[in-house]
Order: C-alpha cells, then structure tokens, then sequence
C-alpha cells in the first residue's frame, strides 16, 4: 500500500470497503471534495499522475473560490496540497484513487481498478464508485490441497465492471496461520497427524476416524497391502485439513471455499468434506509446485465465471419481478422506493452520472439545468456543486441494507442505467 512519508495530518489512506463507504454517508460538513482519478503502477506510465492531479486541485479551487473566503478555501485544499508533495506516496500508487475530503480532514482510498476522472464540490461526498470498487471487491478462501499438505490462503477478488465481454479479475492471496498440534504454522501437514515413518504407520488422531470425533488416541497399523495403508493415511489426513479448515476459518467467516487438488485427491475430499461453505467447481491442477501467483491465475478463471453466474441470476430475477410488479427501471420511482428501504437489489450502469438532486426524506428527484446532453453517459471532468443522481440512489440503496451490483451498458435490462428489484 501507498505510504505517506511526510507527517500529513488529516489525512487517513484505508482499504476499500463496504463499512467504509457506510461511514461517508453520514453527514459530513458542507462543503464536500471528492477527487477521483486513474494512476499507474509503473515508470513511464505514473508520471503523468501528478500533473493530472494538481489540474484536478486547481478545478476544485476554482469551484471553492466562487463561494468562499480564501483562508477557507486554503484549509479545505490542504490535505490535497500534502498529498500532492508527497513524493513516496505517488510512487506507491495502484490502478486508481479517491480522495473525499470535509473541514481540512481527508480520507483517501487507494483502488485496484481504474476510476473515471472526476472531481466534484457538493453538500454530501460522491461515493458510488467507491460503492462500485467496494462492490466488485470479492472475498474467498483458497484451499491448496495435496495427499501430504494442505495450505489456505484468503483471496481478494477484484472484479471489472460485470456483463463486459473481457470480463476479468485480479486476484491476490494472503497466507492463513493455521493452529496445527505443532503450533501456529502456514500449512498442514500428515506428519501432523501420521507417524510416516514407520512402513506401517500407527495414526495419531485428533478427533478423526474409528477413535471417535474429538478424542484422541493411537491407531496402529495392521494387515493390508502398503497401498491400502496409503489411502487410509491420506483419508485420515483428508479428514484432519477438513475438520481444521471448517472450524479454523470458514466457520469463523463464512466465506466460500475454493479447491485447488488434483481429481482423484479432490473426489475423495469431496467425498467425506463437511465444508458447506466448499464451491461446487474446483481447480483440478496439483499445486504442489506452484507458486503464489500461478495458484492466484489459476483459480481467477474459476471466481470469473461464479460471478457472470451470479449477475446472470440478478438480471433474471429482474425480469421475473419485474413481471409480478416487484420491480421497476424508472429512475424517479426507484429513487422513491430507495428511500422508503424497499430495494432488495440495485443494478446500476457503471460509470453513468446524470446530475441533479435527490430529497433524502421524500426520495424526488430534480435534474440539474447543466444536465448532460447525451443522456448522462459522459462524465464531467470538471468540479460541480450537483449531485449525481445514480450516485445518491446507489448510497440511498446500499445505507439501506440493500446490495448494489454494477454492470456495463450492453449488460443493463434497461436504458435507464437503473434496474430495482424490491422487497415488497
């Protein structure tokens, strides 16, 4: 993550987050700066990312010096200024940023997509493409698995808009700490709970197998060919990963599992798992020679078509509600229905603004006179005192317990960019 070097303060950098989003919807002081702009990774690319941040500055002073006194702008810019003259800060940039800023405080977001160039002065922050960031940031559990280790690693999923044809993901994994009989350790292995070597291994259990779920006790080998002790070995190890995995991580999460084994070792874990949480699909590759980033590339084509799954089961059942009333593409009805907390989903054109204003109380909606021309497809690059009216309906939606989904154009069931289905 992006450092900031100088002692900066006011100034907050945090992961993306649905929670995060919540808390800027509170009520902030008026004036509210929002700055959202696309960054690079690399040399050559980052190098125009300052100068495009300092002309996105000078448009919100632009916009502030209309309506207040110069000191006050001054304090209101200032930890936009800081941000500017951090050196280290803008080396460590990722694919995009947020800066939304009240009363000379800043919290600022460092995003894994990019975002369009905006920058926007109003009486509440535009958040929705934080909403859209923090709504295609997807978390699971990936379970590496072999006959004789086992490692868990939790995956952030980063999602492209949905509904696109180059519809991707970038996926990065974060090892889990397991607690094993050795103590804490990043893998599992069947030396934890088989005595390998001994040619007929007696098995030390730990709640598995014949001696009972949750005693312990000493198994000793008896007849049988060594192949059919192999199995026995690996089935009680199979058992061991399972119960660790179930009580050590997706009880206490209750995020999906993904599994990465070869056949054979996956059917015979699918066999005796109790994880509710593992997905139907798995990886059907060994991972034992691979390393993290190949594991990550090889289970995002997997997280990429469980997604498509899931908005294709949004869009149906669009239509199915649509049919028995449940449901409506109407911006001024949907934004009405919003207030009142009777949207269960919202499908939203990603990157669509249409200015104006939206009554929180009342949910009625008053488009802007400087609305856009084309039908609010193109974003203005420049600061404006409106609101967006997607933007407050996406807040409205999602502080009301309701799920934000967004999608490219040619995936929208509407052409108003908004497609709600209700709760009642």
């Amino acid at each position: 993550m992006a450092t900031i070097t100088t002692e900066l303060r006011g100034i907050r950098v945090e992961p993306v987050s649905l929670d995060a989003v919540r808390s800027l919807l509170a009520p902030q002081p008026d004036p509210c700066l929002s700055l959202y702009l696309s960054t690079h990774r690399s040399v050559p690319e980052n190098t125009v990312d300052r100068p495009t941040y300092r002309s996105l500055v000078e448009t919100l002073e632009r916009t502030l010096d209309e309506g207040h006194p110069r000191d006050t702008v001054e304090r209101l810019l200032r930890p936009f200024r800081l941000l500017a003259d951090d050196h280290d800060f803008w080396e460590h940039t990722r694919d995009g940023l947020a800066i939304l800023a009240a009363d000379g405080r800043a919290r600022v977001f460092l995003l894994q997509q990019p975002v369009p160039t905006l920058a926007l002065v109003g009486r509440r922050f535009h958040t929705l493409p934080l909403v859209h960031a923090a709504s295609s940031l997807e978390r699971c559990h990936v379970l590496a698995l072999t006959s004789r280790r086992a490692w868990v690693f939790e995956a952030f999923v980063w999602h492209g808009p949905a509904g696109g044809a180059d519809a991707d993901a970038s996926v990065t994994l974060d090892p889990v700490m397991l607690t094993t009989p050795g103590g804490e350790a990043p893998s599992l292995e069947i030396a934890d709970v088989v005595d390998v070597d001994i040619l007929e291994p007696h098995r030390v259990q730990t709640g598995m197998g014949p001696a009972g779920m949750g005693a312990s006790g000493t198994v000793h080998g008896g007849f049988g060919s060594r192949q059919d002790e192999v199995e026995k070995d690996t089935e009680i190890f199979l058992r061991f990963v399972d119960a660790t995995v179930l009580e050590q991580v997706s009880r206490r999460t209750t995020l999906p599992l993904v599994l990465v084994a070869a056949p054979p070792l996956a059917a015979t874990f699918r066999g005796l798992t109790q994880n509710a949480w593992l997905l139907e699909h798995h990886v059907p590759l060994d991972p034992v020679l691979m390393t993290r980033d190949t594991l990550a590339a090889a289970v995002t084509p997997l997280l990429v078509e469980s997604r498509a799954v899931r908005v294709g089961q949004a869009v149906a059942a669009f239509h199915r509600a649509r049919g028995r009333g449940l449901a409506s593409g109407d911006l001024a009805e949907v934004a009405r229905a919003a207030v009142a907390g009777r949207i269960a989903t919202l499908l939203v054109e990603v990157d669509r603004f249409e200015a104006g204003h939206m009554d929180r109380a009342t949910g009625a909606i008053m488009p802007a006179d400087e609305a856009l021309s084309d039908g609010g497809r193109r974003r203005p690059e420049f600061a404006s005192v409106s609101e967006d009216l997607f933007g407050a309906v996406a807040e409205t939606v999602l502080e009301k317990g309701g799920t934000v989904v967004a999608l490219v154009r040619n995936a929208m069931p509407t052409e108003s960019g908004v497609a709600a289905v209700y709760r009642y």
